[in-house]
């Protein structure tokens, strides 16, 4: 599914699923002061950065991916703010971000293209498998940029509750895209029942 919104986003926009799925979707809004904890890296707020300024590859893969420094304000606090509650509220069941320092962080020679990766894996007793976050930033060869965050939760096979999948594209100041998805764990042709639970 995928929204083209002009001019302005307006969030939120968050509702829960239904009550007898797993409750690691029922998201509700933190307060404006939660920030999730970086078990790599130095707390920071995300306002410490611009977003025009260069980003730092030794502050810390976690710092760097949510300070989404290339983005504007609205979007920055809005993906800052869903990244908090998924890791807020999942947190005791995910292991510490261990990718590497140039995985976390990296950018092409040029300096024209920048992007950030953030992945945590479920523990072994928990329904997650990992959740993944991301941003992409990178100047277009006709003047502007094109800008993408992505944030996503995969569960295993401990429950049928679905996916989460939720990406924002950007490449002009007017125009925004929004691919929001729960992709299905079962196949919904052979098992239609589930189709109530999900629509």
């Amino acid at each position: 599914m995928a929204v083209i919104f002009r001019y302005s986003l307006h969030s939120p926009f968050w509702s829960p699923l239904p009550p007898h799925y797993s409750s690691l979707y029922s998201f509700r809004p933190p307060s404006r002061g939660a920030l999730i904890s970086c078990p790599s890296s130095s707390s920071s707020s995300s306002s410490s950065l611009s977003a025009s300024s260069p980003m730092d590859p030794q502050s810390g893969g976690c710092k760097t991916f949510m300070e989404f420094p290339y983005v504007s304000t609205p979007h920055k606090d809005l993906m800052a703010e869903l990244v908090s509650v998924l890791e807020t509220r999942l947190d005791s069941y995910l292991l510490p971000c261990n990718l590497p320092p140039d995985v976390q962080y990296y950018q092409n020679q040029s300096g024209t293209a920048h992007a950030s990766l953030h992945i945590r894996s479920g523990l072994k007793s928990s329904q997650i498998d990992f959740i993944l976050g991301s941003w992409l930033h990178s100047e277009l060869p006709s003047g502007g940029a094109l800008n993408i965050t992505s944030l996503s939760a995969y569960l295993n096979t401990m429950t049928d509750a679905p996916n989460f999948l939720l990406e924002l594209i950007r490449s002009s100041p007017t125009s925004l895209v929004i691919i929001l998805d729960l992709p299905p764990r079962k196949d919904l042709v052979l098992e239609p029942e589930l189709s109530s639970h999900l629509l």
